[in-house]
């Protein structure tokens, strides 16, 4: 009896957590390498907000976001032109910190203290800057993923 019990509120429970789950676009390597102008491993040397802001209108609730412009140095071309050692991400965070913690919200990118290398799929915006070829809501878990422990 106490297993029949435990097995229906384990379902109950699965049932809630995934009835809050967000539905993302299921993206494959060779998809975002075709569509991509530049495909690189890189490091992220600085990082600045703009003046922009915005909101993220594919998720509900819609989430506050802020402009940001990251510098990356190159450390492998595997896509592009092949003499880009620098160039700009454009990417958002979080207008206010407390958004990151709410249930189902965006994976942004995150420049971590370790300076870590990011595999990176990317388009060339108008202004020359770079974005995720994935688009803004979940660039960190699509096309911006950090690589731990690789070689420098």
């Amino acid at each position: 009896m106490r297993a029949r019990t435990f097995s229906t509120l384990l379902l109950l429970l699965i049932a809630i957590v995934t009835a809050r789950a967000r539905i993302t676009a299921a993206w494959t390597y060779q998809e975002m390498f075709d569509k991509s102008d530049l495909v690189v491993i890189a490091y992220g040397l600085s990082t600045k907000d703009t003046d922009e802001h915005t909101t993220l209108n594919d998720l509900e609730p819609h989430v506050s976001v802020i402009g940001v412009v990251s510098e990356f140095k190159t450390s492998l071309v595997l896509k592009g032109p092949r003499d880009v050692q620098k160039f700009l991400l454009h990417h958002y965070r979080f207008a206010s910190e407390h958004d990151h913690l709410a249930a189902n919200s965006p994976d942004l990118v995150r420049l971590s203290e370790g300076h870590l290398p990011f595999l990176m799929f990317l388009i060339r915006e108008r202004d020359g800057r770079y974005a995720p070829v994935s688009g803004q809501t979940d660039p960190a878990s699509h096309s911006v993923l950090e690589l731990r422990g690789a070689a420098e």
